[in-house]
């Protein structure tokens, strides 16, 4: 995998065009994409075995109807490996168009989730973290379901259709199908979706989360969000913490500093318009 080649792309999109207006609150203008990932299949299998392995003893199916190792990376060796390579990291910068790190929370970092009629998929939501790489592990054939669907509107929008009983447009939502050797990633921070629900067969995907170097405080993760999952573990709130105090609040206060918000300007006629009368 060479960083600086552009992938193989299945499909693309830009923020504004999924949510339908300008955003501020976000780390670029990428939406989603989907692309030929090229990483080692002998390390993915591995990864696949290890899950499988650990899903009796540490899967979770708490929130949004999604079975998941939350932190895989902390069990998981080889996940960890490739959520640190370098030239993974630069290659998802360079089609975001902005620098990306590792999420830094140990529950957050990774995760494998497990998709099938009975572990669930997941409901409709908007990620807390800013970005998200789906990288499937095993797709089984036939599979009837299990597909990325993104609402192309405001999530708002969305949400208070859901709320009020109804099903979201069709004509509305963006339908990705999963594919093996290629990997999907989204800005989904403030974007409707879901893995629409399986009917047959099962999925598992390994979920890396990145977050901007120079925003690291666009995120959405509330600690009501967290705790949804990890309420039996809780060593994430003093990590949080740290995080807030020594990288989120200094790169808030440098990118104030350095984008100071325009002060209005002082009225030009003395006294105002009635001393021209």
């Amino acid at each position: 995998m060479n960083a600086h080649t552009i992938p193989e792309l299945r499909c693309a999109m830009s923020r504004e065009a999924i949510i339908g207006h300008e955003t501020s609150w976000k780390v670029s203008s990428f939406g989603v994409a989907q692309y030929r990932h090229g990483y080692d299949p002998a390390l993915l299998a591995a990864i696949k075995e290890a899950a499988l392995k650990l899903k009796a003893s540490h899967a979770v199916h708490k929130h949004l109807d999604l079975t998941f190792i939350t932190g895989a990376d902390r069990y998981i060796p080889e996940i960890k490996e490739l959520l640190h390579d370098k030239l993974r990291l630069e290659r998802l910068s360079d089609m975001m168009g902005t620098k990306l790190e590792p999420y830094p929370l140990s529950i957050v970092g990774s995760t494998v989730t497990f998709m099938n009629p009975k572990d669930g998929a997941v409901e409709w939501h908007c990620d807390g973290v800013p970005v998200t790489e789906l990288i499937p592990l095993s797709i089984s054939d036939p599979l009837i379901g299990g597909h990325l669907e993104i609402y192309c509107d405001d999530s708002e929008t969305g949400r208070s259709i859901l709320e009020s009983g109804h099903d979201l447009p069709r004509n509305k939502i963006m339908r990705i199908d999963h594919k093996m050797n290629y990997a999907t990633l989204g800005q989904f921070l403030g974007v409707l979706h879901r893995s629409a629900p399986i009917q047959l067969g099962e999925r598992v995907t390994l979920v890396l989360n990145q977050r901007s170097a120079t925003k690291p405080y666009v995120d959405d993760n509330r600690m009501f969000y967290l705790a949804a999952d990890n309420d039996q573990d809780r060593a994430w709130v003093s990590e949080l913490a740290e995080d807030v105090w020594t990288n989120q609040l200094p790169a808030y206060r440098r990118h104030a500093e350095e984008h100071p918000v325009p002060q209005p300007a002082e009225d030009a006629v003395s006294g105002g318009a009635r001393e021209s009368w």
